[in-house]
């Protein structure tokens, strides 16, 4: 039912998205996953009109301190724990950003946020981007899609920073295993869970261990 976790890697590092499953026991919704530092105007407006979802971009912890990102509060209700900041834009100057909404225009914010040269300055906030930052020990600490994405981001060799988006059914539910699997079929795109990902990197770090 699934791809390879090589598969998934090979498709961001080519600039594109895959499908992202988490736990059946945690969310139980699959996002589309893409690298920001490669994603164009065209995959972030496909990404938007294909899984209608919440746009957000996943960064690693150094990343979030570079930018001086913080919780959106300091006291989360959140019942996932999901680890919203306050939104932002890229600025003009920085980016050509002009409303900040139009696919062009969050393209260049999330490049922007990728780029290791990226400083709080070059940012607008409030904005239409909206960060998550990752628990610093990533899937270890906790099994969701930020940790997830940020961790095949690293795998992939760029920026830790992923553009992520919720998949909804044509009726406005959250789409489910089946129905994500149909999906990554008629969009021929990789389909791949945080459980794979999890099994990857433990298989990486003890081959790694014993070389």
């Amino acid at each position: 039912m699934f791809n390879t976790i090589d598969e998934a890697l090979a498709t961001l590092r080519n600039g594109g998205y895959i499908v992202l499953a988490d736990n059946e026991n945690l969310e139980n919704e699959g996002d589309l996953v893409a690298l920001a530092d490669r994603i164009t105007p065209d995959t972030v407006n496909d990404m938007l009109g294909t899984a209608r979802g919440l746009m957000c971009v996943a960064v690693s912890s150094p990343i979030a301190t570079q930018l001086e990102l913080h919780p959106m509060l300091e006291h989360s209700t959140d019942p996932n724990g999901t680890p919203f900041t306050f939104t932002i834009d890229g600025t003009l100057a920085a980016t050509g950003v002009t409303t900040g909404v139009s696919a062009f225009d969050r393209a260049a914010s999330l490049n922007k946020i990728a780029k290791p040269t990226a400083r709080r300055s070059d940012f607008n906030a409030p904005g239409h981007i909206q960060p998550l930052i990752a628990q610093p020990g990533l899937l270890a600490e906790r099994q969701g899609h930020t940790e997830g994405s940020v961790e095949l981001a690293r795998l992939a060799g760029g920026s830790q920073a992923a553009v992520i988006i919720e998949v909804l059914q044509a009726d406005g539910h959250m789409m489910r295993r089946d129905g994500l699997r149909e999906l990554a079929d008629k969009k021929s795109v990789p389909f791949v869970t945080i459980e794979q990902i999890i099994a990857y990197v433990n298989e990486v770090e003890t081959a790694t261990a014993h070389v």
